[in-house]
């Protein structure tokens, strides 16, 4: 979504940030996708239950993926069939780190740490530099004070979904991700 802000997200990023300050959250944008076609792009089936489970919200231009349980990066990892004919954007952050993905049509755009921009990588790792910029994301400093937020911000100004609180409190779909993971 143009425009979108850090302060756009901030509620979205403290809902998944614990009473210390921790933050820990898989957020995807998936564009142009009801939450029915992203859950079935994943093999996902709403209304299962186990220990690892996603939620698809419907937003607007598209859906929001969080995924829930200890194990919060499964749902970033299969971008590939979730960007087929449209955008994803992955916001990732827990205890070891921070990191922005952006896929096309099965095309890895821009990968990048939060706290680290200048590694980037990706086929067009520069396609997103004027919005990095101007939501604080590679700041003359270093790394942004508030990076979550502002790649949240970021996530929809790639993919143009936007999520409100609105949309946030309506009934969403949810399903297990159980049958997916890896044996442990």
């Amino acid at each position: 979504m143009p425009g979108a802000t850090a302060a756009d997200y901030a509620w979205l990023s403290e809902r998944w940030t614990d009473g210390v300050g921790t933050t820990v959250l898989c957020i995807n944008f998936v564009r142009d996708l009801s939450p029915a076609d992203a859950l079935r792009r994943i093999k996902v089936t709403p209304g299962t239950l186990g220990e690892f489970s996603v939620a698809a919200y419907a937003a607007q231009g598209g859906t929001l993926l969080a995924d829930t349980g200890w194990a919060t990066k499964f749902v970033s990892n299969m971008a590939e069939p979730l960007s087929l004919g449209t955008a994803v954007a992955t916001v990732f952050a827990d205890l070891k780190g921070a990191d922005f993905t952006y896929e096309v049509n099965d095309q890895l755009i821009t990968t990048f740490s939060l706290y680290s921009y200048r590694y980037r990588e990706g086929d067009d790792p520069d396609r997103l530099l004027a919005d990095v910029r101007d939501l604080g994301l590679y700041p003359n400093d270093g790394y942004s004070a508030d990076p979550i937020t502002s790649a949240l911000a970021l996530a929809s100004r790639a993919t143009g979904v936007h999520l409100s609180c609105a949309h946030y409190a309506r009934p969403t779909l949810t399903g297990s991700t159980d049958h997916l993971h890896p044996t442990w």
